[in-house]
């Protein structure tokens, strides 16, 4: 078997003005002393923009794992992206539940 040079690329976060929102919709993280409460909304488009969203779905659970592997299966299909979005919010909000701290939801 022959080598290759196998490429090395470096971290690096994407400007939010690059990001591209999800057509499907988007998701609201809250954490509370009892859950940490997940709610799915569908985009509401005006002029092809995303101006609001429509309350779909709520996910509740205590562990980023368990809310992530049930919302990959009751959502829709999602840019791998925001799937990687999500996981961070989902961790930080474990975190501050298991912490008993607040948690504020992060941009893109």
């Amino acid at each position: 078997m022959k080598d290759r040079e196998i490429p090395l690329i470096k971290a690096k976060k994407t400007a939010e003005k690059d990001v591209i929102l999800d057509s499907q919709g988007f998701f609201v993280i809250d954490v509370d002393s009892k859950t940490i409460r997940v709610e799915y909304y569908s985009n509401v488009y005006k002029d092809k923009r995303i101006v609001s969203g429509i309350l779909q779905k709520v996910f509740t659970g205590t562990k980023a794992d368990a809310l992530s592997d049930t919302i990959a299966s009751h959502a829709p299909p999602l840019r791998p992206e925001h799937y990687l979005y999500l996981g961070r919010e989902l961790q930080k909000a474990q975190l501050a539940f298991d912490q008993q701290k607040k948690y504020i939801q992060g941009g893109c």
